[in-house]
């Protein structure tokens, strides 16, 4: 199975475009090696469990759709149900992608949604490789008619970037979806202890699958003396936050999870965008990273040699 490899000064990665244009791994320099940071099966292996590893696009929806229907301008429409009788992560996951330009350091790619959505569409997925991490920019095009959609990111971020230290995690969100079975019932809940992240919180024994509404500011990760920030378009207006024992999925989307339903509810604020030919929806994800202990070991260093004069 072809890799595309990528590679920029402290940075490096790779993408299988035959596998749902996923991002397979991801490496930052540290110290005198390279550390990945996405918790990623072997290529083929990931054929078989495409949901569980690495990092992918959802498109043309993120997340949920509750038992793969929706109602749209009045009509109501079904997509493949894959998942506890839901519709998971859209369509694009399980297409392969046509490559259209590549360089030493960025990818752009191409599919279009199989007939599994009941609008023709057309995602484009830009990758950028930088020294310090990496820029994602997706654009969903309506081919003929107008329907809703939503695009997020799904990293499998690894747990023990730091052996022995727990990852934290901040999402400065106040507000929550109530959820009954993994899909929003319409109330939105003040953050509770559990999943509130608003003050760079270790994660620790939480068991999170929690969509937050309109979270402020960046998306932040830090193990120890490595931090990671993700920061996004406005279009990017929710964030998913997902655990697991050895990973966790910190996934910033355009819309809730089930928004579609939600959106023809009348619930205000899920993120809805109607694509129509000619206005795609645009969103963008920019992940910088940046290890600090060297700095603090130098200052350290400093200060010992003072403290001997």
């Amino acid at each position: 199975m072809p890799l595309i490899e990528l590679a920029c000064g402290g940075a490096r990665a790779t993408i299988v475009s035959d596998v749902g244009g996923r991002l397979q791994q991801l490496w930052m320099r540290d110290g005198g090696g390279w550390l990945p940071l996405l918790h990623a099966a072997e290529p083929r292996a990931a054929l078989a469990a495409q949901m569980r590893s690495s990092s992918f696009v959802m498109a043309p929806w993120p997340n949920r759709i509750d038992g793969g229907h929706f109602t749209f301008r009045g009509r109501l429409y079904e997509v493949p149900a894959n998942v506890d009788g839901h519709a998971l992560h859209g369509r694009t996951l399980f297409q392969p992608w046509t490559v259209e330009r590549r360089s030493r350091t960025s990818c752009l790619m191409s599919v279009t949604i199989d007939d599994g959505w009941p609008f023709g569409a057309r995602v484009r997925q830009a990758i950028t490789l930088r020294d310090d991490g990496i820029d994602q920019r997706v654009e969903v095009h309506a081919l003929d008619r107008a329907f809703p959609a939503g695009v997020g990111w799904h990293p499998w971020f690894r747990r023990d970037l730091r052996p022995g230290r727990d990852v934290h995690v901040r999402v400065d969100a106040g507000d929550v979806y109530e959820t009954v079975g993994m899909i929003p019932t319409g109330w939105i809940q003040h953050v509770g202890r559990e999943h509130d992240l608003r003050e760079f919180p270790a994660v620790g024994a939480r068991q999170l699958d929690t969509c937050y509404r309109h979270p402020r500011g960046n998306l932040d990760l830090r193990w120890d003396d490595l931090e990671l920030t993700i920061s996004s378009s406005r279009s990017v207006t929710h964030a998913v936050v997902y655990t697991t024992p050895s990973s966790i999925c910190v996934e910033p989307q355009t819309c809730a999870v089930d928004a579609f339903n939600l959106d023809a509810q009348g619930i205000d604020g899920t993120g809805t965008v109607v694509v129509e030919p000619a206005r795609p929806l645009v969103a963008w994800t920019r992940w910088r990273w940046r290890s600090f202990g060297a700095a603090q070991q130098t200052a350290g260093a400093i200060s010992a040699g003072d403290g001997r004069r």
